[in-house]
């Protein structure tokens, strides 16, 4: 029989992480919890060596009975090596693991700590660990490896393995296929029917579906549902897909729009009209020319002029026209003022904001002329 955990553990520290589980009993009747893991080379620290660049982290997982007693616990150090120090800000690189426990019965609950152990980052999280009678159990897996993430991208292909325990089905060997349901909320995608397989103990089932080529994904969260045929079993699990933004076209489309303040109308109209296939290239090729340090794997420029235009639509979209507004294309343009002066409404006179820049020797006069929230320019000193 095989367990997988319900909910994914939920990570609070300042380390990132993504974890799986799932608990089984072996041949001999020993109950076997797997914890699946990746951690970004990104979220740790590296330190030099003679050969290269390190990073180590360690990983205790404690387990403990209904009452919160510790039963058990178990330490794992992991060491990472790599010879370029710009891998380690690659945010795509990751290193994953497998950690296997037995667990004994009394458990029923789990902590996992994580400590990062170059520098002081670590994280938590806690889980339960507890059996269930349902027949089928679904598992998603990337590359052929268990996804901790339940993550996707526009590269990958998402591998869902639907597992029977045919001692608890109705019907015993009945069925000889599954239908599996791909839903976006309560709207349903697509329908595949594969065949099952027999394995030693068990029955599967395996759900391949190409991202890019399925013709069905976009940015968002999605479910997928495994039905027995000929069975009353059913199990379902969720996935997101985070597609490149140049790779949805509304999204494309809001993203080249927020250009309006370091792109010309003629770059903006080129960039919106690039087939798909073409957006990436074209967006570098875009960028590329306003990049401060070229030999550092992002473009800096990028970065801050996208956390400004993040931070306007946060500030000013409440009544106003978030980045498209007066005080965004100050903001974005000039970066946060050294000091911002707040009038509130009057009888008399509007509510005002005055943002002083000392070192360009810059002043705005923001209005809020119909009290809505919406601040125009008033003048600029």
């Amino acid at each position: 029989m095989l367990i997988l955990c319900d909910v994914l553990p939920v990570f609070s520290g300042n380390l990132k992480i993504n974890a799986d589980y799932l608990v089984y009993y072996d041949t001999s009747n020993n109950r076997i919890m797997e914890v699946f893991y990746e951690i970004p080379f990104n979220a740790l620290s590296f330190i030099k060596s003679d050969t290269g660049f390190i990073a180590r982290y360690r990983i205790i997982l404690e387990l403990k009975d209904h009452n919160n007693n510790e039963i058990a616990a178990e330490v794992w150090e992991r060491q990472l090596k790599v010879a370029d120090y710009q891998l380690t800000l690659n945010r795509d690189s990751l290193t994953n693991g497998l950690l296997r426990v037995l667990i004994p019965e009394p458990v029923s609950a789990g902590r996992i700590f994580v400590y990062d152990l170059n520098s002081e980052r670590q994280t938590t999280a806690q889980f339960d660990i507890k059996a269930t009678k349902q027949a089928m159990r679904l598992r998603l897996l990337k590359s052929a490896r268990p996804n901790p993430s339940h993550t996707y991208s526009i590269y990958d292909t998402i591998e869902i393995i639907a597992e029977f325990d045919w001692q608890r089905s109705k019907n015993g060997n009945g069925s000889d296929s599954v239908l599996w349901l791909i839903k976006k909320g309560k709207n349903v995608l697509t329908g595949i029917r594969t065949a099952l397989f027999d394995a030693p103990d068990k029955k599967f089932a395996r759900c391949l579906l190409p991202v890019t080529d399925s013709g069905v994904f976009t940015n968002g969260l999605y479910t997928a549902e495994a039905k027995l045929l000929k069975e009353n079993l059913s199990a379902q699990i969720e996935f997101r897909i985070e597609m490149p933004f140049f790779y949805d076209d509304s999204i494309w489309s809001m993203r080249v729009e927020q250009l309006l303040y370091v792109a010309t109308i003629d770059e903006m109209r080129k960039l919106k009209r690039s087939p798909r296939a073409e957006r990436q290239a074209a967006w570098n090729e875009f960028w590329q020319g306003r990049d401060p340090n070229p030999s550092t794997p992002v473009n800096e420029e990028e970065e801050e002029y996208f956390a400004r235009i993040n931070y306007c639509e946060e500030h000013f979209s409440r009544g106003d026209r978030g980045y498209r507004s007066d005080r965004a294309r100050v903001y974005v343009i000039y970066g946060p003022p050294d000091q911002i002066e707040s009038r509130p409404f009057e009888i008399d006179r509007p509510a005002e904001e005055i943002w002083h820049y000392f070192q360009k020797n810059l002043t705005f006069v923001f209005v809020d002329r119909f009290g809505s929230g919406e601040f125009v320019i008033w003048r600029q000193q």
